[in-house]
């Protein structure tokens, strides 16, 4: 019965996902839309549940919106806006488009028959929870040893669709939706989204305390098969081929995990990251050229550190020897995948067909892949060269020094590497210009470190040098602090964990909150909130004194997962902003009072690119 009536709810989930993606909405947004103040009353002798109805009639706005957009481009979710569309002229379109055609004119029979499945489940049983039909999956964990050990408190919202914690606002950026239940919730807080049962864990002992059970099993022992916590890879029919599931970040067995890891960080030694470092100077150089050829007119900050990131991802990490004409495509090849993974789409739980021919990720995905299949094929017919990609193909194990990288595993931890870097760079370095442009004093700060260490040490950059730029690495420290990556990667408990006294039942979902960490750090924490704020809150003279440095700082992670690109994104961000300092001034051309953000990217990205006017440093 509980199978049948998920099928039912999902189905028309599936249908108003579909729907509102066209229009740029989520589907949380649409039943809002189709919310009104009624409920039915359904009564046993042992529960009372109170269900919320639909507006049926409001249908026709939505799926009309449809109609509209079914011709748009395939799986469609752009870096600069987040924005998802459908296939253009396929086959799946025209079928989504007769399901959710049929489910418009059956609307009323489909609802009859919801209300009647969920009245007949609970009536015929005198055990039945209606917590776990209207909400599957968000069981507690009733063992012996467990029975003093709560469920987090929290809320689980609207039946079978819970809370949309991954939708931004303008006046947040993504993840509003998440923000909000973590300040009305302390600490650990249960929540049901997309279907899933989640518990949000924030504080930095808990995160650690719950990163401690990768790969644990119950008894605390080592695990081969990860059955304490493990990375979960929604929607693993279509993003599993899309992203790559042989990528370090989803091998859950420990033993595997361990030498993984060690292959994949041969390539991400600071040696071999001081030896990328001319690689990366000069493509901050080209960019800064960018910057000043402007002359009077303005620049999107965006669009030049999306550029930067990119170029260093086919110059240093693929090494690949593109034509200046490939190099756009190459860019947009990149902005399509990885703009593509935000698309809801792919996590229906059935492989979408002609995904890899006919979607726009596909396509791009399958364009990565042959550039990576040919450059393979030049380093076993020529031999290793300073790339990274070069690096994971001939790495060795030091326990054995034979062991290699599969092909698939150096294809997807590059693709990976890819995918982590220039999203996790392109976007600090984007709010570092702004935060830098509503503080000029800071600004000036960096460039006087900057002419300091060029009379001394010469125009060179070499890992030395970025290490003795102490007040640069404060600024972006400081930045990452107010912007970090909100979450850590979705874990499943495999078997039922406990942190803080609150229990994470087999099967749910559990979420490191890096940001409401960060906002909860004693050292720094302000009342009225302005410690995370653009304005007030941006001190990096706070990490240059031992007594007021920030306890807590995870923008990387933490654990046995810990971001094994840390070396190269910090490298990345230091070099150009080093650079920039020492031939560049500029200003915002927009200073308002509210920062506007985007709503639908990975981190926090200002909704304008951040434009600005820039001109030649003067000494």
């Amino acid at each position: 019965m509980r199978t049948t009536l998920y099928s039912l709810l999902l189905s028309l989930v599936s249908c108003s996902s579909v729907a509102s993606a066209s229009s740029g909405t989520s589907a949380f947004a649409s039943v809002r839309l189709l919310h009104r103040k009624s409920s039915i009353k359904i009564k046993n002798t042992d529960q009372q549940l109170t269900l919320t109805t639909l507006q049926l009639q409001d249908y026709p706005s939505i799926t009309n919106n449809f109609n509209r957009h079914s011709t748009t481009t395939a799986l469609r979710a752009s870096t600069g806006d987040g924005a998802l569309g459908l296939a253009k002229h396929t086959s799946i379109s025209a079928l989504l488009a007769q399901v959710l055609s049929r489910v418009r004119r059956h609307a009323n029979i489909l609802l009859l028959l919801l209300v009647a499945t969920t009245t007949a489940a609970i009536l015929l049983s005198k055990r039945s929870n209606p917590q776990t039909l209207l909400w599957p999956g968000t069981h507690s964990d009733d063992s012996q040893y467990l029975q003093d050990t709560p469920l987090p408190p929290g809320s689980l919202g609207c039946p079978f669709l819970g809370h949309d914690i991954f939708g931004g606002s303008k006046e947040y950026g993504p993840f509003a939706g998440l923000a909000k239940l973590s300040q009305k919730f302390d600490g650990i807080f249960k929540v049901y989204s997309f279907g899933l049962p989640i518990v949000s864990v924030a504080g930095v002992d808990n995160i650690k305390s719950l990163l401690k059970q990768e790969f644990q099993k119950r008894d605390g022992s080592s695990d081969d098969g990860g059955s304490g916590i493990n990375t979960f890879l929604m929607g693993k029919k279509n993003l599993g081929p899309i992203f790559g599931e042989e990528a370090l970040l989803y091998e859950h067995d420990a033993a595997k995990h361990g030498k993984l890891r060690r292959l994949v960080g041969s390539a991400m030694t600071p040696a071999a990251i001081e030896a990328a470092i001319p690689s990366i100077q000069e493509a901050a150089g080209k960019q800064i050229e960018n910057i000043l050829e402007a002359g009077e007119g303005t620049i999107e900050m965006e669009k030049v550190f999306n550029d930067y990131t990119l170029d260093i991802a086919w110059k240093q990490i693929l090494g690949l020897d593109l034509r200046e004409e490939e190099v756009p495509r190459f860019h947009k090849a990149v902005a399509d995948w990885t703009g593509g993974i935000l698309n809801p789409m792919l996590l229906l739980p059935f492989r979408i067909p002609g995904l890899m021919k006919f979607s726009k990720i596909g396509r791009a995905r399958t364009y990565l892949t042959s550039k990576v299949e040919e450059k393979l094929a030049k380093l076993e017919r020529d031999g290793p060269d300073n790339s990274t990609l070069s690096k994971l193909y001939f790495a060795t194990d030091d326990d054995d020094g034979t062991t290699r990288l599969t092909h698939a595993q150096v294809m997807h931890n590059a693709l990976f590497l890819i995918f982590a870097g220039s999203e996790t760079s392109s976007s600090t370095l984007t709010c570092v210009s702004l935060l830098l442009g509503l503080h000029p004093k800071v600004w000036k700060k960096i460039q006087e470190e900057q002419r300091e260490l060029c009379s001394e040490e010469g125009e060179g950059l070499t890992r030395k040098i970025l290490d003795k730029c102490t007040y640069l690495d404060s600024v972006v420290k400081e930045t990452l602090r107010l912007h970090p990556v909100e979450t850590l990667e979705l874990r499943r408990a495999a078997k039922t964990v406990v942190v803080d006294g609150k229990q994470i039942p087999e099967g749910w979902m559990a979420l490191g909150n890096i940001k409401e960490t960060h906002r909860r750090d004693p050292t720094v924490y302000q009342e009225d909130g302005s410690h995370m704020d653009d304005r007030k809150g941006f001190e990096p003279e706070r990490w240059l004194e031992e007594s007021a440095k920030p306890s807590v700082w995870m923008p990387f992670g933490d654990g046995p997962r810990r971001c094994i690109g840390e070396r190269l994104a910090m490298t990345e961000m230091k070099v150009f902003l080093a650079m920039l300092a020492r031939k560049v001034d500029y200003e915002l051309v927009a200073n308002d009072e509210k920062i506007a953000w985007k709503t639908n990217t990975v981190m926090a990205r200002p909704a304008d690119g951040v434009e600005v006017r820039a001109r030649v440093a003067v000494a």
